[in-house]
């Protein structure tokens, strides 16, 4: 079968191929009269604009890439919840929606697809203090918004969460329920910004309310979550309270602790950032700190598509979390008193 080209719609529709790829565009004015004549003649032809030569002629796509690195074998509930979020923000604005998983430090193969000419700009996630990918697509000249933020963020346009206020909120809880030694299982993953930020601010937060505090890495599985907490018992039994920086983590290190004889939230208190749906979270109601995934995903978005429709406000925002309080933290087992 013939494939249609620009030149079958020209002749269709009783115009040059130049006033054509002008109304495909948008760059030139094209009267309402002539604009309606292409349009029938593309409908009755059946023409699909080729998005590469689209975008290679300096048209656009009406596509966004969803930069978003998947480092565990499954996609739980907060994963969903910002894809989810994204993609109908963007299907809102007429867009089309693309996932690309690849690893946040695989700087070449997002070159390769932003040189396929196949979408107008990328949101990017799992942003790092150095991020190859944010440096190319300046230099680039491809827009873009992070979910997260770099060391220097001067230029750029993110959304990103408060973590100052969140953990603020978490000591604050467990101060008043009388923990004064509480460890932090952050996040194992070089130069992210979330672990840099959210460690420097639990360290912080600690320090103002006179807090002594212990931090401890584990990555993104159930495993590290129990080492974690194998760790901090056997080094530190005295801790009374943890906060963990994911469900998953929370999940293992909750069971090394019930194995080792501590009751939670009785004997331990646990907060965790997140929420999940994998089986397991049903055990015990965890007080969790709701990051908003929606929210933040929903902003990100509309950030991006502002650009592409010629905003260049280059805007910052930070947006509150919610400490949800529930069956995981309770009163300091050795009373209210330090």
């Amino acid at each position: 079968m013939k494939r249609i080209t620009i030149s079958d719609v020209a002749a269709q529709a009783g115009v040059s191929k130049s006033t054509v790829s002008h109304a495909l565009s948008g760059k030139r004015p094209i009267s309402a009269a002539t604009r309606e004549r292409i349009q029938q003649a593309i409908d009755a032809l059946g023409y699909q604009p080729n998005p590469v030569a689209q975008r290679l002629a300096g048209g656009r796509t009406k596509t966004i890439g969803y930069v978003f690195p998947l480092y565990a074998p499954q996609i739980a509930g907060l994963e969903m919840k910002f894809i989810a979020s994204t993609a109908n923000e963007i299907n809102l604005a007429n867009y089309a929606f693309m996932l690309l998983t690849h690893p946040a430090d695989d700087v070449d193969n997002l070159r390769r697809f932003a040189s396929s000419g196949l979408v107008d700009g990328f949101i990017l996630m799992q942003v790092r203090l150095e991020d190859a990918r944010v440096q190319f697509l300046q230099q680039a000249g491809i827009p873009f918004v992070l979910v997260g933020r770099c060391a220097d963020n001067f230029g750029l346009t993110y959304v990103d969460i408060d973590l100052a206020h969140a953990m603020t909120e978490c000591l604050t809880h467990l101060t008043e329920l009388g923990h004064h030694t509480i460890a932090y299982l952050h996040q194992d993953a070089g130069d992210f910004g979330f672990m840099y930020r959210a460690q420097r601010e639990f360290l912080s937060a600690c320090e103002e309310k006179n807090v002594t505090s212990f931090a401890y890495p584990s990555k993104l599985s159930y495993e590290s979550g129990a080492d974690a907490m194998s760790a901090l018992l056997q080094q530190h039994p005295e801790a009374t309270a943890v906060i963990t920086w994911n469900n998953t983590v929370a999940w293992g290190a909750i069971d090394v602790a019930q194995a080792n004889g501590r009751s939670i939230p009785h004997d331990l208190s646990i907060i965790s950032y997140g929420h999940s749906s994998l089986p397991y979270a049903s055990r015990i109601p965890l007080t969790v700190v709701d990051i908003h995934p929606e929210q933040l995903a929903a902003t990100a978005a509309r950030l991006l598509l502002n650009k592409l429709e010629g905003d260049q406000d280059d805007s910052q925002v930070l947006l509150e979390s919610t400490l949800i309080v529930r069956e995981s933290t309770a009163v300091c087992p050795n009373g209210l008193s330090k």
